[in-house]
């Protein structure tokens, strides 16, 4: 997971729906134990029949879009990240993870950050210079960990390119100059893919003396995965190649000639073919003082905007100063308006800026309207104590009559910054400059900071180049991999929104990563101390997290979703696991994997004590068992009817050039989806995909409801209410897996099969309650009941009544988990002739932290009128439950099962 991510956050305005609301119930401690994988004991929590050992009938493969073992067999991966040391446990330490990880119903890992630091906390050996030389021990426990695994039915997902940074002893000058990991040039700089390819010739092509075979003849890994949240057409429109030193873009800028030069063939064609149509008209910003400026406040964000005498000659200047810091950065800033702006237009805005302290800002050109959306992609720009002139360019992406812009990013330090000799210019964008040419290859490349200045023309080649060059790199190491190193897995590339969606067409799969309510830094990136996290549940948010993986999914391909997650602190992210389960399961999807389930070798740390982590984190752990059931065992099936959207690869083509070639959109989504003819209602009725091609083409689709109230799916298994968003929740209620998640009102809620559900006052007016199938023992048939609400660790420390940061007050170990209270009802059918069921014929148990029996509840179980029912309003001793019903009583076939 790159620090540069920001995963689809604070989409929507949310009612009613953050923390705290109803009465303070007793919170219950509750440690799972870091090294329990007991299946031996009275309740078995996995029941997914997995191949055991991993691999053991051969490879996972694609058939009819999807994956296959190797008997043909349909196979799902349901997974868990690791991170840094994670990945290189013991030998003692490996035997538990697995255990553990198997009893929970986790079936897949994905070793993450492997390559990005030296031992003992990554894959390269400490002491030579160069970053080359695998260490042997955290490979010996690389190994080991796979042969363990392996043993306990759970495949391997490797990644290669993750956070590794060259070196100058790599053969890299100023390597501290490259981006960020080294994204961008990784995808083109010829000296940086050689090492690539020789970490991807170590690494695979080594034998695992623990399972007796290389890893690229191994079947239990199932999948290698190239270059994690990467991509060159992404990190060039971030910005991020416009500071390299030249030696690094040479390269770049010689295979832009030769796509100049075959598609031209002549800098005459070439000259006329980007030559500029209109001229431009200026405006100068503080002609007329403080008219058309004013300084947006929000929350604690305080400051004062003025015009001063205090520009770089005395001249006046705006003075922004912040006086209160903003829980974001934007929650301060000077905006411009009104401005209107046309499609394909260009506009130039220079100015002189100073702070009275080093800082940054941002420079967007936006709507003034919800969700005021870009016109064209932000600029960062590095305030110093001098003044310095600045000139951005502009590139309008639509036709707008309320266009403002936005100096932004203000909000995250106390402090002053000037503004002087302000001017927007429409402006004539520029051709081919003189004395440019094909012929000497010296067509100079296009760095993002001068791209809106450019002809459309010129701008739609460079985008098409950018996309090729992509293209390009990703065809030849996924050819590297099969063909010279023989690697039988399957091959991914990046992901979508990183990585173009051509691009991942040439991969054996796509993948896509999201997070709900990914954290925030209004200051420093990844500081420890100032960071938010909004405390938002998802079952009430339109166009979530979860909404947009489900509109993102290519036609025909398999798709896998390899990192996901809700974040701690939120005091609802326990629904994170179950919700992405089922919806992936009605999606159809292959591969699910939640992040992370540790960045560190430190597996018996029974706390929350990241945003990231759960091998702790014991409220999500708890509903591994139900959603492993409803992904891979398939309680929640397959939508039975498909909603698709269709584009060309030309008009993917055009969405990335009118959007300055930012990756950041779903296709299916925006621009709205009244253009796409894809509702986006569509994912929780039925399934949904986007089919790209050649040409385009349309479909009849099935009716799809526009109502955000009582989703439902097509199979009748699922049902999301976001209308409206304080009473949201959803329904689970397919025949071996059931539940709610969300804000209960007073009343019943129908499971479905005879089975109906009352939820009890909670802290949060919310609740998390799943009720699964585990499989019949000698002494009847078992269910898992998981009813937890709040969660916090012991010790954590509110940084105030938002509850969205605790800084660095985590807290320690146990975790405090709000039990619920509630009351399931069994009905009878209104056939059966038997009106009372004894009580003799269902057992309670509360469990411990193992998932053992350990309190007989039978004062909890009474009958009623043609059923029965398990009361726990009065009383809840534990956050999760055995249910047994007797087998010899046929108390089961009363429900349908």
């Amino acid at each position: 997971m790159s620090k540069s991510i920001r995963h689809w956050v604070g989409l929507a305005v949310f009612l009613g729906m953050s923390a705290m609301a109803g009465p303070a119930a007793e919170l219950i401690p509750m440690a799972l134990p870091w090294d329990d994988g007991g299946m031996e004991g009275k309740t078995v929590l996995r029941g997914d029949g997995r191949e055991i050992p991993a691999g053991g009938s051969g490879f996972i493969r694609i058939e009819d879009g999807h994956f296959v073992d190797g008997q043909g067999k349909r196979v799902r991966l349901l997974g868990v990240n690791l991170s840094f040391s994670g990945n290189f446990p013991t030998h003692a330490q490996a035997e538990s993870v697995a255990g553990r990880m198997a009893k929970y119903g986790i079936n897949a890992v994905r070793f993450h950050h492997t390559d990005t630091l030296r031992a003992p906390n990554g894959i390269w050996k400490e002491g030579p210079a160069a970053k080359q030389e695998l260490d042997p021990e955290n490979l010996d426990r690389l190994d080991y960990f796979l042969h363990a695994l392996k043993q306990h039915g759970i495949y391997a997902d490797l990644n290669l390119k993750i956070g590794r940074k060259v070196v100058e002893a790599d053969g890299f000058p100023q390597a501290n100059l490259l981006p960020t990991y080294d994204k961008g040039i990784d995808h083109y700089y010829p000296r940086h893919i050689e090492l690539q390819k020789q970490y991807a010739r170590d690494l695979l092509t080594h034998r695992n003396p623990y399972t007796g075979n290389r890893y690229v003849d191994e079947p239990a890994i199932a999948i290698v995965e190239l270059n994690n949240e990467s991509g060159l057409v992404s990190q060039w429109s971030n910005g991020e190649l416009d500071d390299l030193p030249d030696w690094y873009v040479q390269p770049l800028r010689e295979y832009w000639n030769d796509f100049l030069r075959a598609k031209y063939q002549t800098t005459s064609a070439l000259r006329e073919a980007w030559e500029p149509q209109n001229p431009g008209t200026g405006t100068e910003m503080l002609s007329a003082g403080l008219r058309g400026w004013s300084l947006q406040q929000t929350g604690t964000g305080q400051g004062t905007l003025r015009i001063a005498p205090e520009g770089p000659e005395g001249e006046s200047a705006l003075k922004i100063s912040v006086t209160g810091l903003g829980a974001e950065s934007w929650h301060v800033q000077a905006i411009y308006r009104p401005l209107q702006v046309k499609e394909g237009g260009f506009y130039r805005f220079s100015f002189w800026i100073r702070g009275d302290s080093a800082r940054s800002v941002t420079v967007a050109l936006k709507e003034d309207y919800s969700p005021w959306s870009d016109l064209d992609n932000g600029r960062t720009v590095e305030v110093t104590r001098e003044w310095k002139q600045v000139e951005l360019v502009f590139a309008a992406n639509q036709t707008d009559p309320q266009a403002r812009l936005d100096i932004t990013g203000l909000g995250g330090a106390l402090g002053t910054v000037w503004i002087a000799r302000p001017s927007l210019i429409d402006s004539s964008p520029a051709g081919l400059p003189e004395p440019q040419s094909l012929e000497n290859g010296s067509v100079d490349w296009l760095p993002k900071n001068a791209f809106g200045g450019r002809t459309m023309a010129c701008r739609r080649d460079w985008i098409d180049f950018l996309v090729q060059q992509e293209t390009r790199y990703y065809q030849e190491m996924h050819r590297y991999l099969k063909e010279d190193l023989g690697v039988q897995s399957l091959v991914a590339g990046t992901q979508l929104m990183f990585g173009t969606i051509t691009s991942q067409l040439v991969m054996d799969f796509v993948d896509n990563h999201a997070y709900w309510q990914h954290p925030s830094f209004p200051g420093r990136p990844w500081d420890a101390e100032n960071w938010v996290v909004n405390n938002i549940s998802m079952v009430g948010a339109q166009r979530n997290a979860l909404e947009r993986l489900m509109m993102a999914r290519i036609a025909g391909r398999p798709y896998t979703v390899t990192e996901y997650n809700h974040p701690a602190p939120v005091t609802f992210s326990s629904e994170a696991i179950p919700l992405i389960a089922a919806y992936g399961a009605l999606q159809d999807w292959d591969g699910i994997f939640i992040y992370s389930y540790s960045h560190g070798n430190n597996y018996h740390e029974k706390s929350i004590n990241n945003f990231f982590d759960i091998a702790g984190h014991s409220p999500k752990m708890m509903t591994f068992p139900a959603a492993a059931h409803m992904f891979l065992r398939g309680d929640v099936a397959a939508a039975k009817q498909i909603v698709q959207g269709s584009i060309s690869k030309a008009g993917y083509l055009e969405r990335l050039i009118s959007r300055n070639g930012s990756t950041w959109f779903v296709p299916l989504m925006d621009p709205p989806t009244s253009q796409s003819g894809v509702i986006d209602t569509s994912p929780y009725q039925h399934q949904v995909a986007l089919e790209i091609g050649e040409v385009s083409s349309p479909r009849e689709n099935p009716p799809v409801n526009s109502s955000r109230r009582m989703m439902t799916a097509d199979t009748g298994e699922l049902i999301w209410n976001q209308s409206p968003a304080e009473q949201a929740f959803v329904l689970f209620k397919s025949q071996k897996t059931k539940g709610f998640i969300g804000f209960p009102g007073d009343t019943d809620y129908d499971l479905g099969h005879g089975v109906t559900l009352r939820i009890g006052e909670t802290r949060q007016n919310w609740a998390n309650v799943l009720f699964t199938y585990l499989g019949a023992r000698e002494s009847g048939e078992q269910w898992l009941l998981t009813a937890t609400g709040y969660h916090e660790n012991t010790g954590m420390i509110w940084k105030d009544e938002t509850m969205s940061s605790v800084g660095r007050n985590w807290g320690s170990g146990p975790p405090l988990v709000e039990p619920v209270p509630l009351r399931l009802t069994f009905a009878l059918p209104d056939t059966t002739q038997e009106k009372n069921i004894s009580i003799a014929m269902i057992k309670l148990f509360s469990l411990n932290e193992k998932a053992e029996p350990e309190i007989d509840l039978m004062d909890g179980i009474r009958s009623v009128e043609g059923g029965v029912v398990i009361d726990l309003m009065e009383k809840q001793p534990g956050l999760w439950y055995l249910v047994e019903f007797a087998q010899n009583a046929g108390v089961m076939k009363f429900w349908g099962y």
